[in-house]
């Protein structure tokens, strides 16, 4: 089984680089879920993404909804604990299933892994 690690830095609905990474990882599991286990990794404002209550009534995508879907297939899910901090996201702000991450587990998972995408 490949393991693949996302980590995403781009802000939510700013651009559509964390949409497109969130898609890609539905994609794998709903295409390859016995060939790759998938771990996400939200950096800079990207940490928005995990935040609960987003209500995005222009636009055809929630972000909150997609990593609801993803962490309800056991993905893990995690922020750093800087960027959160740094932009005043704590974890009851956050979705079920998202956690504060650091550094540390975000280098595990790193030499963990067999790929990892920087979107």
């Amino acid at each position: 089984m490949q393991k693949v690690l996302i980590v995403a830095h781009e802000g939510p609905y700013g651009s559509e680089k964390l949409f497109n990474a969130l898609r890609m990882a539905i994609a794998m599991k709903e295409f390859a879920a016995d060939e790759a286990e998938i771990k996400l990794f939200l950096m800079s404002d990207a940490v928005f993404g995990a935040v609960k209550g987003q209500k995005t009534p222009d636009l055809s995508y929630n972000l909150q909804q997609m990593l609801e879907i993803l962490t309800a297939q056991q993905v893990p899910l995690l922020l750093c604990k800087t960027c959160a901090e740094s932009r005043g996201v704590t974890q009851e702000m956050l979705i079920d299933g998202a956690a504060i991450g650091t550094l540390s587990e975000l280098t595990r998972w790193t030499l963990d892994a067999d790929k990892v995408m920087h979107i």
